[in-house]
């Protein structure tokens, strides 16, 4: 089998910042409804987190960013149209969505027939669903360069970890703890080289350059496997040596920065 290579992907905005937005009050236990609040506690983050034993492209933020935007933008608006106060109000949804999945509208949903509309809806039902792997991936994308964001959310999956007890887990290596991967794959490598630029995650030491192929630095987990940490991909950060044996088995938060010049 061939390794698994790095691909481009389009970035939309639009649904995608809204879908941000949810994933904050998620990860922030802050819902905007009670409806809401009910639907973040119906995800089962700690199915999702016990997945995150094994590293995958799909990762845990993935799986629930695809949740959150299956409900918001499928569930609520395009399966369930109680909403509308007439089927033109779903037509001019459906028309503003499917440009931001990078599809070309279907024509039916400018005509002014309500049969032509409704029978569009159940035609282009799937091609929405496939299209919401475009959002995600959009709201993914700048997710990833939030590595304080990140670091939280894998706190909320290390509080489903570490309470777990191997004699009824018997994946886990010991009571509230994953096995520790016997190896990075080099995708992940790339990805964590590229977004950290070869910098130390804490302390911004240079450890590695972008443009060399095949370099050997190190790689921690934010949030530790001792402290019911995982695997998920979004939980890796290049560091150098001297700040992953500091650091060991501590939970390290940095907050996001952006450097500009003062304007004031």
């Amino acid at each position: 089998m061939s390794a698994k290579k790095n691909q481009k992907f389009l970035i939309s905005g639009g649904p995608a910042n809204n879908l941000i937005a949810t994933l904050e009050r998620y990860v922030y236990d802050n819902p905007s409804c009670t409806n809401e609040a009910l639907h973040f506690s119906d995800l089962n983050l700690r199915e999702i987190a016990l997945q995150s034993s094994v590293i995958s492209e799909t990762t845990a933020l993935h799986k629930i960013l695809n949740e959150l935007a299956y409900i918001d933008f499928y569930l609520y608006l395009y399966d369930d149209i109680d909403w509308c106060e007439n089927i033109f109000d779903f037509a001019n949804y459906a028309a503003e969505m499917f440009p931001w999945m990078n599809i070309a509208t279907p024509i039916e949903f400018t005509l002014k027939d309500k049969e032509i509309v409704h029978a569009a809806r159940e035609k282009y039902a799937k091609m929405f669903l496939g299209g919401i792997t475009q959002i995600v991936n959009s709201a993914f994308a700048y997710l990833w360069m939030r590595k304080q964001l990140l670091h939280d959310f894998n706190l909320k999956l290390s509080r489903e970890i570490s309470p777990l007890l191997k004699n009824v887990h018997p994946e886990l290596a010991s009571d509230g703890k994953i096995h520790r991967p016997s190896y990075i794959p080099k995708w992940l490598r790339d990805a964590l080289l590229h977004r950290d630029r070869g910098s130390c995650h804490y302390c911004g030491t240079l450890v590695a350059s972008p443009l060399v192929q095949n370099q050997d630095f190190q790689i921690d987990h934010m949030v530790p496997l001792a402290l019911g940490g995982t695997n998920d991909p979004t939980n890796f950060v290049i560091s150098c040596g001297t700040c992953n044996n500091q650091k060991s088995a501590k939970l390290q938060s940095i907050s996001d920065a952006f450097h500009w010049p003062n304007r004031f």
